[in-house]
């Protein structure tokens, strides 16, 4: 369901630093991010230093390195990222009108 997403992700570009992670967007949504000069998709491949059991075994299997991308579940975000950087987070979600929920 869209509730705007990639529209925040491109916004909040504007504000984050060589030390952030951007995710990547769709191949078609990034000239948009691009053309005011926003910074592309960074340091969005987890630091093996948080991996878990399972994002080894799935590397060993299909030789893909675990990834934080656009529409992760707060939850999973958790499971990454230190507790002293996670409490720091300012968090918020977006939701959609019940209304437009509805007919779409």
């Amino acid at each position: 369901m869209k509730t705007a997403g990639t529209s925040i992700e491109v916004a909040l570009s504007k504000y984050l630093g060589a030390d952030d992670v951007i995710t990547p967007i769709f191949e078609e949504d990034e000239p948009l991010r691009a053309a005011p000069g926003y910074r592309g998709p960074q340091n969005y491949l987890v630091p093996l230093r948080r991996w878990k059991r399972n994002d080894w075994m799935t590397f060993l299997r299909t030789r893909q390195r675990p990834r934080f991308h656009n529409h992760m579940s707060a939850a999973r975000i958790r499971q990454y990222v230190a507790p002293a950087v996670w409490n720091t987070y300012f968090k918020f979600c977006v939701e959609r009108n019940p209304w437009d929920k509805v007919i779409s």
